[in-house]
C-alpha cells in the first residue's frame, strides 16, 4: 500500500466527500448527482445500530449474500451473524444514505497466527454499488487496522467477485488465486500519532451522529 494515497483519501472522507473512482464521473455522472443531493453519513456502529445493519444485510439481494458470504445465506443465518458480529471484537463501518444503511464493512481480528491479522468484509446493496462506498469504507478499516497494530489485512472473496477484487487492487493488496476463491492482503503502516488522532476525532463525530440516530 503507498501511504501517500492512503492519506489523500482519508482527507477525502474528513471533508464529507462523494466520489465515483477510476474515471467513472462520465458513465455514473447521474448516480452521482443523485448521491450528491442525499444525505450521507459514513461512521462506525455501536449496538445501538445493530437493527439497522441487520435490516441492511437482509436487503442484500441473493447474489450479494453469496459473494458476501460465500453461500446461499438465509434471513435466519443474518439475524445470527449480527448478534455474534455485535458481540465480539469485530469493528463495523457503515455509510448511512437518507438513514438507511446501504454499504459496510467489518474488521475483526484472526487469532492463532504469529502475526497479528485481521480480515476484512464488505457488502454494499445493489442499487448502490460503483459509486466509491467500498473505498471508503475501506479507507475507515484501514485506519482502524494500523491503530490496532495489524500486521496483515485479509481480504477474501470468490473469484468472481470483481468488486472486491478491484478495491483490494486499489489499495494495493497483494492477490491470490486459489479453487475459486481470492484472497488480498495489505500491510497497514505502524500506528502514527496523527493516525490515532484521526480515529479519536471520527470515533467522537460518530458517536455523537449515532447518539442521535438513536434518538428518532
Amino acid at each position: 500500500m503507498h501511504c501517500t494515497k492512503f492519506l489523500l483519501d482519508f482527507d477525502a472522507l474528513q471533508h464529507n466527500s462523494c466520489h465515483v473512482w477510476d474515471g467513472q464521473f462520465g458513465r455514473n455522472h447521474f448516480e452521482a448527482r443523485t448521491l450528491f443531493n442525499m444525505h450521507k453519513t459514513l461512521r462506525k456502529l455501536w449496538m445501538g445500530d445493530l437493527a439497522a445493519q441487520r435490516a441492511h444485510l437482509k436487503r442484500l439481494d441473493p447474489e450479494a449474500r453469496r459473494l458476501r458470504f460465500g453461500g446461499v445465506t438465509s434471513d435466519e443465518f443474518i439475524d445470527a451473524y449480527v448478534d455474534t458480529a455485535f458481540r465480539l471484537d469485530a469493528t463495523i463501518f457503515a455509510v448511512f444514505i437518507d438513514g438507511e444503511i446501504r454499504g459496510s464493512a467489518e474488521l475483526r481480528s484472526i487469532f492463532g497466527g504469529a502475526t497479528q491479522d485481521a480480515e476484512a468484509a464488505f457488502a454494499v446493496e445493489a442499487g448502490w454499488q460503483d459509486r466509491g462506498l467500498g473505498s471508503e469504507l475501506m479507507d475507515r478499516i484501514l485506519t482502524t487496522a494500523q491503530n490496532r497494530g495489524i500486521g496483515r489485512l485479509h481480504m477474501i472473496c470468490l473469484s468472481e467477485n470483481a468488486r472486491m477484487r478491484h478495491i483490494a487492487g486499489k489499495f494495493g493488496a497483494r492477490l491470490t488465486f486459489a479453487e475459486g476463491e481470492v484472497s488480498g492482503e495489505v500491510s497497514p503502516p505502524a500506528p502514527t500519532p496523527m493516525s490515532l488522532l484521526d480515529e479519536f476525532v471520527h470515533d467522537a463525530q460518530d458517536f455523537v451522529t449515532a447518539a442521535f440516530d438513536w434518538r428518532r
